[in-house]
């Protein structure tokens, strides 16, 4: 016990290198650390937007065959991206006329929707492109497969800001139905 005593005393405490070998292990953890912590919360806001991207051009593209497959007339514009697209249909049950017309207005997807003549509701699917501003490429557009007489729309929709921007292209062939 007097033996450990004596060690004791006669350490007066760390040398400078070896708090700069502490300090260095010390630097090196934490900066490790930290970029572990931004790589985590980049690739939850990369993630997030994607889901968002997909869920965007998936209703878009459930309403756009859902009204597609209703349409006894299609009338395309002659435009490269086929709009406006105009789909009109009877009802069987009560011989309500139905039109509905998609369009291009400010690089987004609108949808009008008249019934009898009169409106009946009308929106903008705001995330939905129809060029791309940096390389003016078509994202959105529809033609009809004269093999097939399918109506052919593919829909791009874009989700987050800046470097975490993400957009995803689904097409979407839908049949009409054939007139009465």
């Amino acid at each position: 016990m007097k033996r450990l005593r004596t060690i004791i005393k006669k350490q007066a405490g760390l040398t400078l290198i070896e708090l700069m070998i502490v300090l260095a292990i010390t630097g090196i953890v934490t900066g490790t650390v930290t970029m572990i912590t931004f790589q985590v919360f980049d690739g939850e806001a990369h993630a997030n937007n994607h889901m968002d991207a997909i869920s965007r051009v998936q209703n878009v593209g459930r309403q756009v065959s859902r009204d597609a497959g209703m349409a006894q007339i299609v009338s395309l514009s002659g435009d490269e991206d086929g709009f406006p697209l105009t789909l009109s249909w009877t009802e069987w049950e009560n011989n309500d006329s139905h039109q509905v017309v998609y369009s291009i207005d400010d690089n987004n997807l609108k949808r009008v929707h008249t019934i009898n003549g009169n409106p009946d509701e009308s929106y903008i699917f705001e995330y939905i492109i129809s060029i791309d501003p940096d390389t003016e490429e078509l994202k959105t557009y529809c033609e009809r497969d004269p093999a097939t007489n399918q109506l052919v729309f593919t829909l791009t929709a874009t989700a987050g800001v800046g470097s975490q921007q993400i957009s995803e292209t689904r097409v979407y062939r839908t049949t009409p139905r054939p007139s009465m």
